[in-house]
């Protein structure tokens, strides 16, 4: 009788603390996307200005081209590249900014916890990155 008993406890805890559990995974299983994305837009605008500042011509074309074929390798969806400042010269500020979204695994449910004030969407990141325009 009584390890019925300690049975039905258990399985009470275990149906009680289940969910709890699954929403600290997805909790870090999204920010763990967050942070990866944050960082392939970073290291994609450091190195589409670093190539572009070092290019000999059309220093932009050549930030634009390398920072959007490196974002694109990454899982960062919707990828954007801009080009703030365009280096023409030798010392002149090359300036990129790289942008994109990665999905927000706790979207849908911080919209219904919110009663639809959370737009639930996917989470937004963007990096700059500034190098002087070099030459020889």
């Amino acid at each position: 009788m009584l390890t019925r008993g300690r049975r039905a406890v258990e399985s009470l805890e275990a149906i009680i603390t289940l969910p709890f559990a699954m929403l600290v995974v997805m909790m870090i299983v999204t920010f763990g996307f967050a942070i990866y994305a944050q960082q392939a837009v970073q290291n994609a605008a450091n190195y589409g200005a670093r190539v572009g500042a070092t290019a000999q011509s059309c220093r932009s074309c050549v930030a634009y081209t390398t920072a959007k074929e490196t974002v694109e390798r990454s899982f960062v969806r919707n990828p954007r590249v801009e080009i703030l400042a365009p280096g023409g010269v030798v010392g002149s500020t090359l300036r990129i900014r790289v942008s994109g979204q990665t999905p927000n695994l706790m979207g849908p449910l911080l919209a219904f916890a919110s009663g639809g004030a959370a737009d639930g969407g996917p989470i937004k990141v963007s990096a700059d990155a500034t190098f002087r325009a070099e030459g020889w």
